[in-house]
């Protein structure tokens, strides 16, 4: 596993006795775990939730199902794997929740997303990534940002691997179609307000 997945210069060892410590109620080695993955869960999250309060709550929760279910932990993944695993869940019930309690886009709320991102072209790709169903969203995030492979995206979201390659080729698909759109549409506000 890289080196990257696993925390600054950890690997899988250090991780897998970091959980070790954890599951003897080590609070020490509970606070080092979070310590390595709050950064990158906090990034996931909020690129999957649009309410930053909901991604410390689903953050929060996450890390109480490490420290409670430690034990539970059986070594059939990788830790960045489970632990990634037990955010995917959380954060699609989140995404669930979020979705029954708004309010339907409207066009003009939409152009207002675009035009909040006219001018920063780089916010492009999370502005297209919201338009993406969760599934597919959930699988561009774990690989191009949290860079899992597709085998341990298979074990995050609890599906086969080739259920993961068709999420990605239908994603990349929309994606080709949203990005362009995006950017002519904050093109042509960039003209109106010239």
């Amino acid at each position: 596993m890289p080196n990257s997945i696993a925390g600054k210069g950890a690997t899988e060892a250090d991780e897998l006795a970091l959980l070790a410590r954890v599951r003897r109620g080590d609070r020490e080695a509970f606070c080092e775990l979070y310590q390595r993955y709050q950064p990158r869960l906090y990034g996931y999250l909020r690129r999957q939730l649009s309410d930053p309060g909901t991604v410390e709550e689903v953050l929060d929760d996450v890390m109480l199902v490490v420290w409670k279910d430690a034990r539970k932990f059986r070594g059939d993944a990788a830790v960045s794997s489970w632990i990634f695993g037990i955010a995917y869940r959380k954060a699609m019930t989140a995404m669930r929740t979020e979705r029954r309690y708004q309010a339907p886009l409207d066009r003009s709320a939409n152009a207002d997303a675009v035009a909040a991102v006219s001018s920063q072209h780089d916010e492009w790709i999370p502005v297209a990534l919201m338009h993406l169903s969760p599934d597919h969203r959930q699988v561009v995030e774990l690989t191009y940002f949290s860079g899992f492979s597709y085998q341990e995206i298979a074990e995050i979201v609890g599906c086969p691997v080739n259920t993961v390659k068709t999420r990605m080729f239908h994603a990349r698909r929309r994606l080709r179609v949203l990005l362009p759109a995006l950017a002519g549409q904050a093109k042509e506000q960039d003209r109106e307000r010239a």
